[in-house]
C-alpha cells in the first residue's frame, strides 16, 4: 500500500470519526431537550392534578351554602374526579356523587338551560330538588369522606 493510500485512508477515517462524533453530539442534545420537555410536561400534569384536587376541596367546603347547591357540586366533583382518572363510583360513601350525576346528567346546563322554556326549567328544578332531598344525608357523608380521602 502506498503512502498516498495510507494518508487517504487516515483522512477518511478521521472524517468518519468526526461525522459520527457530530451525530452522537446532536443525538445527545436532542435527548437532553426531550428530557427537559418531559420534566416540564410532568410538572404541568402534577400542577393540573393539584389544581383539580384543590377545586374539589373548595367545592366541598362551600357546598350547601347559598353559593353552591348539592346538584351543581355533585356534577362538578364527579367531573373533577373523572379528570383525575379516579373512579370512586363503587366507594361506599363517595359513590353518591356518581349516582346524583347519573340521575341529573340529562338536565341541560349553561346555554341549554337558558334556552329551555320556563315550564321545562320548573320541571327540571323540581326533579333536582327531589334528587337533592333523596340523597341529602348521603351527600353530607360523602362530603366528609371525600375531604378525608387521600386524593393524589
Amino acid at each position: 500500500m502506498s503512502t498516498t493510500s495510507v494518508i487517504l485512508a487516515i483522512i477518511f477515517g478521521v472524517l468518519v470519526i468526526a461525522a459520527l462524533a457530530w451525530v452522537i453530539s446532536r443525538q445527545l442534545k436532542l435527548d437532553n431537550k426531550r428530557k427537559v420537555e418531559m420534566k416540564e410536561a410532568e410538572k404541568n400534569i402534577l400542577e393540573g392534578r393539584k389544581k383539580r384536587i384543590e377545586s374539589i376541596h373548595v367545592l366541598l367546603k362551600v357546598v350547601g351554602s347559598e353559593d353552591l347547591g348539592w346538584m351543581e357540586a355533585s356534577i362538578r366533583v364527579k367531573t373533577l374526579l373523572d379528570q383525575l382518572s379516579l373512579d370512586l363510583s363503587e366507594h361506599e360513601t363517595i359513590g353518591v356523587f356518581y349516582k346524583v350525576y347519573a340521575e341529573t346528567e340529562h338536565i341541560p346546563t349553561h346555554e341549554g338551560w337558558n334556552d329551555l322554556p320556563k315550564d321545562a326549567r320548573r320541571k327540571f328544578r323540581m326533579e333536582m330538588m327531589k334528587c337533592e332531598a333523596r340523597y341529602q344525608d348521603d351527600l353530607e357523608q360523602a362530603k366528609v369522606a371525600l375531604l378525608e380521602y387521600p386524593l393524589k
